[in-house]
C-alpha cells in the first residue's frame, strides 16, 4: 500500500453529499422563506407641518407709513390683537379736525334756531365743555345778531309811532275844523238874514263869507291827508314786519346751509372714523406671529403688500409634502403614512402614525425648477410620546413622510433586476 493510500484510509474524506443536504435545505428554507416574507413598500416625501387651517396673510388694502409696530416675530396673538399701526394722513381728512369743524356746526344750528324762534340761546352742553372757544363766539355772534335786530326794529318801532302820531293829530285838526266850519255857516247864515235886514254892513257879511271858505278848503286839505298818513302808518307796520321776516329768513337759510354741511361732515368723520379703525390692523385669529416683514418706525407699507402671517394656533396639525412625481401613481388618498419629524431622532422618539388626506391633481413648480404633487397628510396625534413625555410639534417643523404604498415579497424584490432585465436586454436603438 502506498503512502497515500495508507493517508486516504486514516483520515477518509467527508463525501459531498454529507454537507449538500444542509445546504440545501438551507436554501429552500430560504426560498420558501423569500415566497412568504412580505417587505413594505414606501413613497418618500418630504414636507413642513403646518396648521390645518390656512395661514392667514396680512394685508392692507391702501398702505401707509408705519407708526407703531406692537408684536414681534414668533409672539402669540390672540384674535384682534393691535398688530401694527399705519398712518394714513396723508390719504384723507384729519379726524380731529373735522371733529371740530362738527362740532362748531352744531354750536351754530343751536344758535340759528335760538334766532329764528325767538327764545333764549341754549348750547349743547357736552360741546361747549369741550369746545369753549366756539361757544364764546357762538354766544357773541348771538348776543351781536339780536342787537342788530333789536335797533333795526327799534328804529321802525319809533317810525311807526311817529306816524300813528300824526295820524292822531290830523283827525283832530279836521275835528276841529269841521267844528269851527260848522261854526262860521252859522254865522254866515245869520249875517245873511241881518243884511236882508240892513242890520249888519256888507264888509263883515264878507269876510264871514270868506272864513267860510277857509275853512272848507282846510277841512277838505285835512280829509284827505288823514288816509295818506294811515298808508304811511301801515307802510312803516309792513317795514317792520318785513324786516323781522328777514332776520328769520337770513338765520333760516343760514340753518339749511349749517343742516347740509353738518350731513356733510358727518359722512367724511364716518369716512375719517373708518379710515382710522383700518389704520390699526388688528389679528384676525389667535395664532403666532411669523415672517414679520417690518421692524423699523417710519417704513412705508405698499398697498395689498404682505406684512406678517399669522400661523393659526388650535388647529390640528397637517404635513404639507412634496412628492416625487415618478411616485405618484402608487399614492391615494386614505393611503397610511408614517411622519418622522426631523426635530427629533426618530430613532429614540418615533414617528407619528396619519393617512393621507388629499393628493394634487396637478404637479407644482417651485423657484429652483423643481417638479413636485402636493400630499396633504393628517397625523392621529399632535405630538410624540416617549417614556411619559411629550414632544410638542409646532408648525414650521420639517418633516419626512413615509407614505405605505403596498407590500412585496422577498422573492420579488430578488427577481425584480431578473425580470427588468429580461425585458429591458438586447434592444438596440
Amino acid at each position: 500500500m502506498s503512502p497515500l493510500d495508507d493517508l486516504i484510509a486514516r483520515h477518509p474524506l467527508p463525501t459531498w453529499r454529507a454537507a449538500a443536504w444542509p445546504v440545501m435545505a438551507l436554501l429552500t428554507g430560504l426560498a420558501v422563506w423569500s415566497v412568504f416574507a412580505e417587505l413594505d413598500e414606501v413613497a418618500v416625501a418630504t414636507g413642513e407641518v403646518v396648521p390645518q387651517g390656512r395661514v392667514k396673510v396680512i394685508q392692507h388694502l391702501e398702505g401707509g407709513i408705519v407708526e407703531k409696530i406692537h408684536v414681534q416675530e414668533g409672539a402669540v396673538v390672540a384674535a384682534g390683537t393691535p398688530l401694527v399701526q399705519l398712518n394714513l394722513a396723508t390719504a384723507g381728512v384729519n379726524r380731529n379736525e373735522l371733529q371740530a369743524r362738527l362740532d362748531g356746526e352744531l354750536l351754530r344750528r343751536a344758535r340759528l334756531g335760538a334766532e329764528i324762534s325767538g327764545g333764549t340761546l341754549s348750547l349743547p352742553k357736552e360741546i361747549a365743555r369741550q369746545r369753549p372757544d366756539l361757544a364764546a363766539a357762538e354766544r357773541d355772534g348771538f348776543a351781536a345778531r339780536r342787537s342788530e335786530r333789536a335797533s333795526t326794529l327799534g328804529v321802525l318801532d319809533d317810525q311807526i309811532r311817529q306816524r300813528v302820531l300824526e295820524v292822531q293829530e290830523l283827525e283832530a285838526r279836521r275835528t276841529a275844523v269841521g267844528n269851527g266850519l260848522a261854526l262860521a255857516r252859522q254865522r254866515l247864515d245869520m249875517s245873511g238874514a241881518l243884511l236882508k235886514d240892513g242890520l249888519t254892513p256888507q264888509m263883515e257879511h264878507l269876510q264871514l263869507q270868506a272864513e267860510v271858505e277857509k275853512l272848507s278848503g282846510e277841512l277838505k286839505g285835512l280829509t284827505q291827508a288823514v288816509p295818506r298818513a294811515r298808508a304811511a302808518q301801515t307802510e312803516a307796520v309792513k317795514r317792520r314786519q318785513e324786516a323781522e321776516i328777514r332776520f328769520r329768513r337770513e338765520a333760516q337759510e343760514q340753518l339749511e346751509a349749517t343742516e347740509q354741511s353738518l350731513a356733510r361732515l358727518r359722512e367724511l368723520l364716518a369716512e375719517a372714523t373708518d379710515q382710522d379703525v383700518r389704520a390699526e390692523i388688528r389679528s384676525p385669529i389667535e395664532g403666532i406671529v411669523k415672517r414679520l416683514r417690518y421692524h423699523t418706525i417710519g417704513g412705508v407699507v405698499a398697498p395689498r403688500e404682505p406684512i406678517m402671517e399669522i400661523v393659526p394656533l388650535g388647529d390640528d396639525l397637517v404635513v404639507r409634502a412634496r412628492l416625487n412625481p415618478i411616485d405618484r401613481g402608487y399614492v391615494n388618498a386614505g393611503q397610511p403614512a408614517l411622519v418622522k419629524i426631523s426635530t427629533y431622532d426618530f430613532v429614540q422618539y418615533g414617528g407619528l402614525a396619519g393617512r393621507v388626506a388629499a393628493v394634487a391633481p396637478d404637479t407644482t413648480t417651485d423657484s429652483s425648477g423643481q417638479t413636485f404633487f402636493e400630499v396633504v397628510v393628517e397625523t392621529e396625534k399632535t405630538a410624540l410620546e416617549t417614556n411619559g413625555a411629550s414632544m410638542p410639534i409646532s408648525p414650521g417643523m420639517q418633516a419626512v413622510v413615509d407614505i405605505h404604498t403596498g407590500r412585496k415579497s422577498v422573492w420579488q424584490y430578488l427577481i425584480k433586476p431578473v425580470l427588468k432585465l429580461r425585458h429591458e436586454a438586447f434592444r438596440e436603438r
